[in-house]
């Protein structure tokens, strides 16, 4: 999934809207046309009551998931046995409300968690039991009788041994190790605090480098591998919730781009207690800690990069003495990823094989390949082509020396390819079109989990032999889409960008209609699959008598190499000039879409998007809906912005360039934004200098303040803030045809 810039809006308020939106919004959901946004709100696009995080017990013969109903965010705990296809509900969610510490929260939304109940499981060795973390319980579930025992005290982050037996969990910012059939906690650290914290991930890592974890065991489960983050030095930012004035301020710790960092240090710790071990790496040159792979075949592994992300190396660690060695290093003039595709799932890389050897994947040329290395690093042989572009590792059977990987066999889809570890040769596994993802089960490789997001719109999750034959479908208690998706998967623009189009439910040839842009254009983040169920809100507003359309232009990845580090030090004027290019290709080709009539709206970055486009291009957009935009790419946060831009120290013409600031006097078309007031990822500033910089310059513009954050579930206010933008659009758009 997108980079810490794509978090969709999932809730929202009134505020200062023209009276002709307002009045508009009031009664849009009494109306059929706007049931649907209601709908989508309240069954989250019929992604509610979808089984999800699902496991094959260790013998195969069940699978254990995850599931909330069809209409409620509270997640419950399940076994399904496939002998006889009965499903078996183990645990559910407290009925009470969640009261969750600033460290979980914090957690929760750097992973983007917003539903509650059973939110994470961790099945034992032998498959009789499995820990369940329910808000800041942990639970110890046997898995036959359905019997869930509490585990005394308020844990997060909860990482069980290798054996079963214990736990690392965090209290108090401090990592300890539980005994779970006693409850005993040993200490494992001292002098955790708020901004001194032990076993957990620091800001840069959970939000952009996508490492949730502080804390590893080692495969016999004798020694614990734990983060120390100083953040003391990192610049203190201050929320306010002007709904609740009495209450004192919330401070976090954000490191703005151009200012200091986290401090880490790794510490080595018997499981038992002791001092620390101290691992010896350059943290000064290697600041950031991206992977930590630690398994039972060739040991411990670290992945580091440098600040600018532009260099990394693979350490080889001494548990004993903490030492490390240098396996291999690699460089890229722009930057470096650690995965293909933000949130692209699998194994950590590194992945060790017996004989001492290990793949590692990397993007030599156009494409990510996978690779196995000799022990030393050296370069082994090169697994898969150019021709078949590298995702994800999820399975290695070292019995019959193959792999199975994700790729990408077109550019909109993903599917699942057997790989010979030793000849390279590929034998694919799904033939469908759509999304195909897996997960396999430690040391079990005669099945797997396999979620699907076909091309005809259905989405299932099955059970899979080794062949990749089904053997099972979980059960789903999802609502169907209360209307067809109506997508067409296409190519746009002279660079032949992947595009979709959703026309209307009653779409009549020969019409015209206005035009919205659905953007995001912007790194970490691809916008076009062959996914018709993932543009369910699209054909809602579609629905009202529009063609939507998407796009991904330069600047984002799953096309190659060049395209994607297109927009080093500028992130706007490429991106920009690629959607008005694909806009207009397609006006060309498609005679219904209405080019005199164009809206454009977006979250995060396709928000950021939308100020740039309204501002800088009227002449193809006639009014925009900015939700949450970053402004001043200065205001966020260093790990994502120098990725692309370098520090505003270094580059203060690339910083200008990408500031929304210098082009915001220009505005001319109708504009709303909209933005969380209490958001902790991209912050209220951003919207205030925007509306500060607009009301100097004499420009009006619209605006609706949301309570909360990005992670704002209710319903009501969801299809509210859906119902608002279509109304503002309708205004625009419509009335002046």
């Amino acid at each position: 999934m997108p980079s810490g810039l794509f978090r969709l809006a999932l809730a929202a308020s009134a505020a200062f809207l023209p009276a002709a939106a307002m009045a508009a919004t009031s009664t849009a959901l009494s109306t059929d046309a706007n049931a649907c946004f209601a709908t989508l709100a309240v069954t989250r696009s019929g992604s509610l009551g979808l089984p999800n995080h699902a496991e094959l017990t260790p013998d195969g013969h069940s699978v254990l998931f995850l599931r909330s109903g069809p209409r409620d965010t509270t997640l419950h705990f399940y076994r399904f046995d496939l002998a006889d296809r009965s499903t078996h509900e183990l645990a559910g969610g407290d009925d009470a409300p969640e009261t969750l510490s600033v460290e979980e929260k914090a957690r929760r939304e750097r992973a983007r968690l917003s539903l509650s109940g059973i939110t994470h499981f961790d099945v034992t060795p032998d498959g009789k039991s499995a820990i369940a973390a329910r808000g800041g319980q942990l639970l110890n579930v046997d898995l036959a009788s359905g019997t869930a025992t509490p585990i005394l005290g308020n844990w997060i982050a909860p990482r069980l041994s290798p054996d079963g037996k214990r736990l690392l969990a965090v209290r108090d910012d401090d990592l300890y190790a539980i005994d779970i059939s006693s409850g005993d906690a040993k200490r494992l650290t001292k002098g955790g605090s708020t901004d001194f914290t032990h076993g957990l991930a620091e800001f840069a890592a959970a939000e952009e480098l996508q490492r949730a974890d502080g804390a590893w065991w080692s495969p016999d489960g004798k020694t614990v591998l734990f983060e120390e983050a100083d953040s003391r030095d990192v610049e203190m930012h201050y929320i306010s919730n002007p709904e609740t004035p009495q209450v004192p301020p919330v401070s976090f710790r954000y490191p703005r781009a151009g200012t200091n960092n986290a401090k880490l240090r790794l510490g080595l710790v018997s499981s038992s207690g002791g001092s620390p071990r101290w691992v010896a790496w350059d943290s000064v040159a290697y600041p950031y800690l991206g992977r930590v792979v630690w398994r039972k075949d060739g040991g411990l592994f670290l992945v580091v990069l440098n600040r600018a992300q532009t260099e990394e190396k693979l350490l080889s660690i001494d548990p004993r003495t903490g030492k490390s060695r240098v396996v291999l290093t690699e460089t890229d003039p722009a930057w470096l990823d650690l995965t293909p595709i933000e949130r692209s799932g699998g194994f950590e890389l590194p992945y060790a094989l017996p004989d001492g050897s290990f793949l590692w994947a990397a993007q030599r040329g156009a494409q990510w390949q996978l690779e196995r290395h000799r022990a030393d690093g050296a370069l082994d042989r090169v697994l898969t082509t150019q021709t078949t572009p590298f995702l994800a590792l999820h399975d290695v059977d070292p019995t019959t020396h193959t792999a199975v990987i994700a790729t990408n066999p077109t550019r909109i889809d993903s599917g699942l390819v057997r790989v010979d570890l030793l000849t390279g040769q590929t034998t694919p596994v799904t033939t469908e079109p759509g999304q195909h993802g897996a997960h396999f089960t430690r040391d079990l490789h005669s099945a797997y989990i396999q979620s699907d997001s076909n091309a005809d719109g259905s989405r299932a999750t099955r059970v899979m032999n080794a062949a990749g034959q089904p053997l099972a479908t979980l059960p789903s208690v999802a609502e169907p889409l209360p209307f067809s998706v109506h997508a067409e998967f296409t190519k746009a623009g002279p660079l032949d960008m992947d595009a979709l189009i959703v026309r209307p439910d009653n779409f009549r040839k020969g019409a015209r209609y206005p035009v919205i842009l659905s953007v995001y254009a912007g790194p970490g983040f691809k916008t076009v699959y062959r996914t018709p169920a993932s543009y369910a809100a699209d054909q809602c507003l579609a629905n009202h008598g529009y063609v939507v359309v998407s796009f991904d232009g330069r600047g984002t990845p799953g096309r190659d190499h060049d395209f994607e580090r297109a927009t080093k030090n500028n992130l706007i004027d490429l991106p920009l000039q690629d959607q008005v290019d694909g806009i207009q290709s397609l006006g060309k080709r498609y005679r219904e879409l209405d080019l005199r009539h164009v809206g454009v709206y977006g979250w995060s970055f396709g928000g950021y998007f939308t100020l740039m486009a309204t501002s800088r291009r009227p002449d193809v957009f006639s009014v925009g809906v900015a939700g949450a935009p970053p402004v001043d790419f200065a205001d966020y946060d260093t790990a994502y912005t120098e990725r692309y831009l370098g520090t505003p120290q270094d580059d203060p013409e690339g910083y200008r360039k990408s500031n929304v600031l210098t082009y915001a006097p220009q505005l001319s078309v109708p504009l709303l934004i909209m933005h969380g007031l209490t958001d902790d990822n991209v912050y209220f500033e951003n919207t205030m200098k925007l509306t500060q910089s607009l009301l100097r310059a004499g420009k009006p513009y619209d605006l609706m303040l949301l309570p909360g954050t990005h992670m704002l579930t209710d319903p009501v206010l969801r299809a509210r803030v859906d119902a608002a933008r279509e109304a503002y659009f309708a205004r625009t758009l419509k009335n002046t045809r």
